[in-house]
């Protein structure tokens, strides 16, 4: 572990549309109230109110989930570790038969939203990494460019 590079989750988009969804709420409240005229109490019952409260909800439950969680990737010279707060695995040039870097797509702008595809040779699923979940995707991408070459497959 050495020459290791360690790339966490990142978690920037759950509460960017926490925000978004709670100005859109409070717009759509004041709406309501300023143009509709109508009581506090009819606008909380209404159905894109009640709609946008489960979004909020359902972000905030997301939010907390992957920050509980605390998923990391650690690459070094030849081996990949996947970490998360309860578990390591690590996964090393013996066990990777085969890394498979996805092609881009014709409107793709940037490289990273590519998925990232290792075989494994105790593991009858591939695992799948997605390089835009993480923070320095473009560093991880060429991180694992280096393993799978160092891999020979």
């Amino acid at each position: 572990m050495v020459n290791s590079k360690i790339y966490k989750q990142r978690f920037d988009f759950y509460w960017k549309s926490v925000i978004i969804y709670i100005v859109v709420l409070i717009g759509y409240g004041l709406i309501r109230l300023v143009i509709g005229q109508e009581d506090l109490n009819i606008i909380i019952h209404d159905p894109v109110f009640i709609l946008l409260l489960f979004f909020i909800t359902g972000s905030l439950l997301m939010y907390l989930h992957k920050l509980f969680w605390v998923r990391t990737l650690i690459i070094g010279e030849d081996y990949i570790t996947l970490r998360n707060r309860f578990n390591e695995s690590t996964f090393d040039k013996d066990n990777i038969k085969k890394i498979f870097l996805g092609r881009e797509r014709p409107f793709q702008s940037r490289e990273t939203f590519r998925v990232i595809k290792i075989d494994l040779v105790n593991r009858k699923r591939k695992l799948r990494i997605r390089p835009h979940n993480y923070w320095d995707d473009k560093q991880l991408f060429e991180d694992i460019n280096r393993v799978k070459s160092t891999i020979g497959k």
